[in-house]
């Protein structure tokens, strides 16, 4: 399954495995790679986020 641009920015991106480390490595043929479109990854405005709170001084 591949991502597509109609899906939300921000997006927890997770996905369990079932398949060994060896039938992942077997799935990625040369012609699979050479074929293969990296996801576009934004990453979150640091000066739009929320205060982390364990970094919060008590007031």
């Amino acid at each position: 399954m591949h991502r597509t641009s109609d899906e939300p920015d921000g997006a927890d991106v997770s996905h369990n495995v079932s398949e060994t480390p060896e039938e992942i490595l077997a799935y990625w043929t040369p012609e699979r790679m050479a074929e293969a479109v990296p996801r576009d990854i934004r990453l979150p405005d640091r000066r739009k986020a929320s205060p982390n709170p364990k970094e919060t001084k008590p007031s």
